[in-house]
């Protein structure tokens, strides 16, 4: 009997830890489709880059982007839209995260910062 609720609870404990899995990869940034996904530059920069750049791109654990900053650094947009995707140093890569449309939609956003 103790053989079989034991086996219960692991069976329970297994189950438990695929859901987390299959809630974890659901809740990636820009999984999905439609409304559920932030589309616009804005949104995206909210969701993805605010924490670390600040919600109005003044800095904080990122460099600032606002007041032109963005621009400055990064003359050639492809140049930005590169650093985004691949990420370096403490900037991780978003490459794997968002679409390279999310990208490119951050990347414009950011230079009107």
């Amino acid at each position: 009997m103790l053989r079989k609720v034991v086996n219960l609870v692991e069976v329970l404990a297994l189950v438990g830890v695929a859901v987390a899995v299959v809630l974890l990869f659901a809740n990636e940034p820009g999984a999905g489709s439609g409304s559920t996904a932030p589309s616009s530059g804005a949104a995206l920069f909210a969701a993805n880059c605010g924490s670390c750049h600040g919600a109005d791109g003044g800095g904080g654990l990122g460099p600032q982007l606002s007041d032109g900053a963005a621009v400055k650094r990064f003359p050639s947009v492809d140049d930005q839209v590169a650093f985004v995707t691949e990420g370096s140093g403490s900037m991780p890569a978003f490459g794997g995260r968002l679409s390279a449309r999310q990208i490119r939609r951050v990347v414009d956003y950011t230079r009107t910062l």
